[in-house]
């Protein structure tokens, strides 16, 4: 089960599969807003809720900070939707960046929680072997089609998956793609035909795109193959490791997409409005 939450103050949301990680995550960004609320000196803590009007003093290091978020909490935990899924914010298809380390397990849990959503599923990536074992460990049943697009020579050389029984085609770019390569490559995979099925596309290269291309042809490159994959129907999901990007280009980036997620410890959040 995944949780969502909405602050209707701005456009912050938050996602997490575990509850109490949501709750604490929600106090901090309720603290945010109240901060105007809140008094503090050595002696004393005085705080006045927004919502309605509660007053308390207490003394310093007598947990006021605590009982100020837990009050808060209180009035929007009725707010919390159960069952909720990252694609319901793009309308089930459209695309969205990852923001966080490749290496982290929150990472791991976007991934799977975008790839649990595809009848028929794509991967774009250097290391397939620990995308597919990703996929076969974390998701109940292996999607109907999986094809792999990948630079990798021997694709399925580090893997142990018992491939019987499956459907799983492995496509290779050779050489040093350039873009357009990498973009007609992946639009001759899609289907032509979903049915009733749906289509998730995780997109890994994102990070070595970057650093080898203009960032303004990358930004063309992500809204052309974006749109491509919109319209035959996919949710495309990117992800792209801080650790090797500055801030100023992931900024520019993010307006490429049709949402920007943060994976942060337990917890999926954004700050943006999902773009029409």
């Amino acid at each position: 089960m995944v949780y969502r939450w909405r602050c209707q103050r701005c456009p912050f949301s938050l996602w997490a599969a575990d509850g109490d990680a949501l709750a604490d995550a929600i106090k901090s960004h309720l603290l945010e807003h109240a901060e105007s609320n809140l008094q503090r000196d050595a002696v004393r803590t005085v705080w006045q809720c927004p919502y309605c009007g509660t007053q308390r003093h207490t003394y310093a290091g007598d947990g006021a900070i605590e009982a100020f978020e837990t009050h808060l909490f209180e009035h929007v935990a009725s707010r919390i939707e159960t069952g909720a899924h990252v694609a319901d914010d793009v309308g089930g298809t459209g695309s969205v960046l990852v923001v966080g380390q490749t290496d982290a397990p929150t990472v791991a849990n976007a991934r799977a929680h975008f790839l649990s959503r595809g009848d028929t599923v794509i991967l774009v990536t250097a290391e397939p072997a620990a995308r597919l074992r990703l996929l076969d460990r974390t998701l109940p049943s292996w999607p109907e089609s999986t094809t792999v697009v990948t630079t990798a020579a021997d694709p399925l050389a580090a893997t142990d998956i018992d491939r019987s029984g499956h459907s799983l085609d492995v496509v290779t770019i050779d050489g040093r793609p350039d873009l357009s390569n990498v973009g007609e490559t992946v639009t001759r995979v899609l289907p032509t035909s979903l049915g009733d099925g749906r289509l998730s596309v995780q997109f890994d290269i994102l990070p070595e795109i970057v650093e080898k291309f203009e960032l303004q042809s990358v930004f063309r490159f992500l809204h052309l193959l974006s749109s491509r994959l919109d319209q035959a129907g996919a949710l495309s999901h990117y992800y792209l490791d801080p650790r090797r990007i500055q801030r100023a280009s992931c900024n520019v980036l993010e307006q490429a997409f049709d949402l920007s997620i943060t994976a942060d410890g337990d917890v999926f959040r954004s700050e943006t409005t999902p773009s029409d």
